[in-house]
């Protein structure tokens, strides 16, 4: 399968699979790293390189690792939610719960427990857990079998040898809808993490952050709409 073919197993706050192709370098180590994992849309586009996740929310790194492990028939297999059900009425594993909750809204933070307005209006079945998503799944795989996941902070991400890394925390001024947030990061450290990094180091934030040198990216639409004025750091 062409990289670009790999689409997003889930929708988080804040990826970054739509852009990447656009405005984010090409990784050009074997090995990529994201230390803040998420939807890890920037690995997605380049599935045939190392990657090694890192996040230190649990249901995200339980998510991954459900689907590095799965089998087609385990997704295909997670059935459509009713009227009137949640999450929790469907007879599956935590993970595939939380997977299915992902997708029962546009780029949330945590996964939901009953499909949103957006979803029940039905004006774009195919964007919301159902058929086509879970089939794009469920072929898309084999693809990241091995991919390596690890539920940890940053500060405990490695790298051995050089790597590229895709750092994209939490937004110091708009990260704080996440439920380990801006609130919980010192970015001074986290500014000498990423000078500390061997490789190729991209790191994003949004305008107005000061804790790197970063440089105007590109104005983009969010998940919800609305724009982002991006910026970006790199050591290249």
């Amino acid at each position: 399968m062409h990289q670009e073919q790999i689409r997003p197993f889930f929708l988080f706050y804040g990826g970054k699979w739509r852009d990447t192709p656009k405005h984010y370098p090409e990784p050009i180590y074997d090995t990529i790293i994201e230390p803040f994992a998420g939807s890890a849309g920037y690995s997605l586009r380049y599935p045939d390189r190392k990657v090694k996740l890192y996040d230190i929310d649990p249901i995200i790194c339980g998510i991954w690792d459900f689907l590095i492990k799965a089998k087609s028939a385990d997704i295909l297999a997670i059935p459509d939610l009713l009227e009137g059900e949640s999450i929790e009425d469907l007879k599956v594993c935590d993970e595939a719960r939380n997977l299915v909750g992902f997708w029962l809204n546009k780029g949330t933070t945590s996964p939901r427990k009953s499909p949103s307005a957006w979803m029940r209006s039905g004006i774009r079945p195919g964007s919301f857990w159902g058929d086509r998503v879970r089939n794009t799944i469920a072929t898309q795989l084999e693809y990241i079998r091995h991919w390596k996941i690890y539920n940890r902070t940053y500060l405990n991400s490695y790298g051995f040898n050089k790597a590229t890394w895709f750092i994209d925390p939490p937004y110091k001024i708009a990260g704080s809808h996440y439920k380990f947030g801006s609130k919980l990061i010192d970015y001074d450290q986290l500014s000498k993490f990423c000078l500390d990094r061997k490789g190729q180091v991209i790191v994003c934030e949004n305008k107005g952050a000061n804790w790197l040198p970063f440089k105007d990216l590109a104005e983009v639409k969010t998940t919800r709409q609305n724009r982002s004025s991006e910026v970006i750091w790199t050591n290249e």
